[in-house]
């Protein structure tokens, strides 16, 4: 398998650690013969898993061409999330994105790139920028094996915070790997690990996460 794991620097003693927890679920269903709807739950931990960092509430629409090698998707997400001053805050976030992928025997290359926009609610703080939008460019290649129940992958994405005229930088890579098992026809269960480095930014912080997700696909 190929890796795409970065080969990245970082300056260890200015750089803060943490671990966290990342649950959800998700149910797709389809919309005709090329639609799809796709509805997610989350919650997730940070802290070293002792403080709830957000909820997350997300409605997808997805659309596949060009002999399933494309799909366009634009979503919407409601997320509570407890913000830097200490209190929870109620956000909203809206998103578009392309996804271009090539199989080659039993390897899946992808390459998507999304733009998403957060809106922070002004009514609990003032924002320079609001909303906050993000180009998150990620490669992603995946391995199964006929017939196998076991799916394998890892990805590599960056975020690029592009509407704030002080601050117009990437300042996260995000690292996942993945193993997927297919529980039935439709159930699958999947267990990931992620590593978010913040880049560029004046108190960075590495995290990691470990993920566990249930999807029912229709």
């Amino acid at each position: 398998m190929v890796s795409l794991l970065p080969f990245v620097t970082f300056a260890q003693s200015e750089r803060e650690k943490d671990f966290g927890v990342i649950a959800s679920t998700e149910i797709s269903a389809p919309l005709g013969s090329s639609f799809d709807v796709t509805v997610e739950e989350e919650l997730r931990f940070i802290d070293n898993c002792a403080q709830f960092d957000r909820w997350l509430n997300s409605v997808g629409v997805e659309y596949t061409f060009m002999y399933n090698k494309m799909k366009a998707r634009v979503m919407g997400d409601y997320i509570r999330r407890f913000n830097d001053k200490g209190y929870y805050e109620n956000r909203g976030r809206v998103g578009a994105q392309l996804t271009y992928s090539e199989t080659y025997h039993h390897f899946k290359f992808a390459f998507r790139s999304k733009l998403i926009a957060t809106y922070r609610d002004e009514r609990t703080g003032e924002y320079r920028v609001n909303p906050r939008l993000y180009w998150r460019n990620r490669i992603q290649v995946a391995y199964q094996m006929p017939n196998s129940r076991y799916k394998y992958s890892l990805s590599t994405e960056l975020h690029w915070l592009v509407n704030d005229p002080k601050n117009r930088i990437v300042d996260n890579l995000r690292t996942v790997a993945t193993v997927e098992y297919r529980l039935s026809r439709r159930q699958y269960l999947s267990a990931f690990l992620r590593m978010d480095n913040d880049l560029q930014v004046a108190e960075p912080v590495d995290r990691f996460f470990l993920g566990l997700t249930y999807s029912l696909k229709y």
